[in-house]
């Protein structure tokens, strides 16, 4: 235990891990996980991150390694072997190490920095990481995030979303993507037809009826679902006010959400 205490003060000084201005200011907004999208036109994940206080968004887009890691814990996937994200998790917590905080801490040449604030034996520790691994190993270790006001002034638009993912967010409350193998991928999902449910509103028909990010729509009234534009027009031709029969895949698993639809 001690030569990996050891290790990790070793990177901690050699890895540029120094105290950071942004991480110290005391303005910096707690932020959290919105969502998990594919950018329709580079085909690259983006994490959008939400101000807490406000509601303001953070785009980053990140590799997809680091985006596999970051869905499997928001939705709450266990794979029988821990990932990367996982280790470095268990090693800190066998260490006795607390992960204060998480800081997204400046944007400099289209590169996001971020900060790991660590607590251990009473010394604390900054530790250079990329924003991608820093999310992972705080959402592992429920650590709040945090983005310097820097950052969050210069954050980029959100990728543009279709119009039929627009009317069926107004219709439904939800936001939904196209399953791509890339978006299968990250979910460690086997399952390849479908639109994924990408966002819920709170308080949405969709709520309501249990619908939950992460859900994958295959049907609806009985008619196989292969692309949001295809979810689109079902929902459009179906009747409103009345009730639609979603079959779903919910962590894996077949189910099936009767939605009650709101007049037009």
């Amino acid at each position: 235990m001690k030569i990996l205490f050891r290790l990790l003060l070793f990177y901690c000084v050699f890895s540029g891990a120094s105290m950071s201005h942004a991480a110290q200011e005391p303005g910096a907004v707690e932020i959290r996980v919105k969502t998990l999208l594919i950018d329709q036109e580079s085909q690259m994940p983006v994490i959008v991150l939400e101000v807490v206080s406000d509601k303001r968004t953070l785009p980053i887009w990140i590799n997809v390694a680091e985006a596999r890691a970051i869905a499997l814990e928001i939705e709450h996937v266990t794979l029988p072997r821990p990932l990367t994200h996982d280790l470095i998790r268990n090693m800190l917590k066998a260490m006795g190490a607390t992960l204060q905080r998480v800081t997204i801490t400046e944007l400099r040449h289209n590169t996001y920095f971020a900060l790991l604030t660590l607590v251990t034996n009473g010394q604390k520790l900054e530790i250079d990481s990329r924003p991608s691994d820093a999310i992972a190993i705080a959402l592992r270790m429920n650590a709040p995030i945090f983005a310097s006001r820097q950052v969050l002034a210069q954050a980029k638009p959100l990728p543009a979303a279709s119009p039929s993912m627009k009317q069926t967010q107004s219709k439904l409350g939800i936001q939904t993507q196209n399953l791509t193998p890339e978006l299968a991928k990250l979910l460690d999902s086997q399952q390849h037809q479908g639109v994924l449910v990408a966002d819920v509103k709170l308080g949405g028909a969709a709520m309501k009826a249990g619908l939950q990010r992460g859900d994958i729509i295959t049907k609806i009234d009985g008619q196989a679902i292969f692309s949001a534009t295809n979810l689109e027009a079902a929902i459009q031709a179906a009747k409103s006010p009345g009730k639609i029969t979603l079959e779903v895949i919910k962590k894996g698993k077949p189910t099936t959400v009767v939605i009650d639809l709101p007049s037009s």
